[in-house]
């Protein structure tokens, strides 16, 4: 029985972060996207947001981490077009979620902070990654105020609308 109820769980969970990647996806094709780089670009992240406030929820280390594996897979075909390296950060994710950051309820202030630093790491790992492999030679800087604080300051907004969708969520399902 506590085996079905997991599992109804992480479907539940999974399907909440496949609507914020919905939205993310609704979002983003609305805001102009900069093929030339020089100007600022925004990547809205409500699905690796909504991702790394639920993985705490979900009981069980091997459930977590299947939860980061079914989320990273389904984001890197459908987004990324590189499977391994969100794998991995979804995986950390849940790492340091569980391990090292163990607060079982966040604040507001707490959840715009987790989710702030959780975007950086992300995107600074993309970043250093294409740059170490020369797919990209946009400079650092550049990206540092063209796409990374712009990027950072609307998910920072956005969070909010997260914070209380997870509070509804976590409600409802627990």
């Amino acid at each position: 029985m506590r085996k079905r109820v997991q599992e109804s769980y992480l479907v539940k969970c999974f399907l909440v972060v496949f609507c914020c990647f919905i939205v993310d996806s609704t979002i983003h094709f609305f805001l102009p996207y900069n093929f030339t780089k020089t100007g600022i670009t925004v990547t809205p992240c409500l699905g690796l947001m909504m991702f790394a406030l639920l993985v705490r929820t979900i009981d069980g280390v091997a459930e977590r981490y299947f939860f980061a594996a079914i989320c990273s897979v389904y984001y890197s075909v459908v987004y990324a077009n590189s499977l391994a390296i969100y794998i991995l950060i979804y995986c950390l994710i849940v790492f340091i979620r569980s391990y090292l950051f163990k607060l079982d309820t966040l604040n507001l202030m707490e959840t715009v902070i987790y989710c702030v630093l959780t975007i950086f790491a992300q995107e600074s790992v993309i970043y250093w990654l294409m740059w170490i492999t020369n797919i990209t030679r946009y400079p650092m800087l550049s990206f540092v105020t063209m796409q990374l604080l712009p990027t950072l300051l609307v998910n920072a907004i956005l969070s909010l609308g997260i914070y209380w969708v997870y509070n509804k969520v976590k409600i409802e399902v627990e």
